[in-house]
């Protein structure tokens, strides 16, 4: 029997798409192409349904609809409106068009999605004498517009919110690191479930939150009870079930010892409340407030610590180079047989680590371009200095 499938395309940060396609791969995709920040790839509506409840380095499943080629809105409006946009949005339902638009042929991007809205308004008249509202603050439909020089794209989003809210984070977190991106610097370190993690700058806990999650076997989204192709006509309530009651049967628990601190009572909050919200079962999380420089390991000799620590884009810092070179000190002395792991988005006071890397990667961390530096740490480690 031939069951239908289509084209997806699965948004991700920069130096995460690997991650992506190893994940799409175990979901079930076919034909998967990486691409940068994104990976494309065919399913069916149940491997798709099923990637949008396991992805742990996901941020967006767009469902890709309609491509053509356009050289002015007149065309965008009339090649728009050849789509059977009644199979994608429901004539009593809502929609808003997101737009990301590399062409000098369409410099207005608000325009260029109005008439794509027209162009489905229109056909939805002419068919039915009704039809959908636009709703920019909680669609029903998310239809994303892409158009490069003359190429366009017309994508439905299939998440709905985006991937990386799990439901944990306090509404009071201060800067806090995006879900997908420590899910994913975790994974680029080489942890994995069952190596224990000191995060002893934890913050909000987003570092331990995603190394908890990822240790229980628990499905990334399993709270989460509502996704945007619910909406779709053709949403398959039987392999929605099936994909729903296959991750409630879990039972793929890794015992892992996690450890999590930090100087800042409200951060040591802000972790628990993050935690409370996950509800794991079997967790092994210790969460402490402690002070980094004057912290070490209570466990073996034989684990990871991750570093989140302030740098001067994301808050005020007096003195940030003498501050790296107290937690290169600190790993230096009491942390000897571990991995480190440092995000900063100031390559300057990484340099007064004074540790040599063992591995750099360059990512994102919102508009930031930051490091993402190991370190192998040993006796005799730290560099000497002038």
């Amino acid at each position: 029997m031939n069951i239908p499938t289509a084209q997806y395309h699965a948004k991700t940060l920069q130096g995460f798409e690997e991650l992506v396609v190893d994940e799409l791969k175990l979901h079930g995709a076919t034909d998967i192409m990486k691409g940068r920040r994104g990976v494309n790839f065919t399913a069916t509506a149940e491997v798709m349904y099923r990637h949008c409840m396991h992805a742990r380095f996901t941020l967006r499943v767009l469902r890709t609809l309609h491509t053509f080629s356009a050289k002015n809105t007149d065309d965008l409006y009339r090649l728009s409106a050849r789509f059977a946009w009644e199979n994608v949005i429901k004539k009593d339902g809502s929609f808003v068009i997101d737009s990301t638009i590399h062409s000098e042929d369409f410099s207005h991007t608000q325009f260029a999605a109005l008439r794509v809205k027209d162009a489905i308004t229109d056909r939805f008249r002419a068919k039915s004498g009704e039809r959908p509202s636009v709703n920019k603050t909680n669609p029903d439909v998310r239809i994303h517009l892409h158009i490069s020089r003359n190429d366009v794209t017309l994508s439905v989003d299939a998440s709905g919110e985006p991937l990386s809210r799990r439901g944990y984070r306090s509404k009071k977190a201060i800067a806090p690191l995006n879900e997908v991106l420590a899910a994913g610097l975790l994974a680029l370190s080489g942890w994995r479930p069952g190596t224990i993690l000191y995060d002893p700058m934890c913050g909000s806990g987003t570092f331990t939150c995603e190394a908890a999650l990822w240790a229980s076997g628990m499905p990334v989204q399993m709270n989460r009870s509502y996704f945007s192709f619910m909406e779709w006509p053709s949403f398959n309530k039987q392999a929605w079930i099936k994909v729903r009651d296959e991750a409630m049967d879990y039972n793929l628990h890794v015992p892992t010892t996690i450890y999590a601190s930090d100087i800042s009572p409200d951060a040591i909050s802000q972790t628990k409340y993050a935690l409370s919200q996950l509800d794991l079962p079997d967790s092994d999380v210790s969460v402490e407030e402690v002070d980094f420089m004057r912290s070490e390991p209570n466990a073996t000799k034989d684990g990871m610590v991750v570093l989140n620590p302030p740098y001067g884009e994301r808050m005020e810092l007096d003195d940030i180079d003498s501050m790296y070179q107290g937690i290169g000190d600190r790993l230096k002395f009491y942390w000897s047989g571990y991995k480190a792991w440092v995000i900063s988005s100031d390559p300057t006071a990484l340099k007064y680590i004074g540790l040599r890397p063992s591995h750099r990667y360059k990512v994102h961390n919102g508009p930031l371009e930051c490091r993402w530096v190991g370190f192998d740490l040993y006796a005799g480690s730290k560099r000497s200095r002038r």
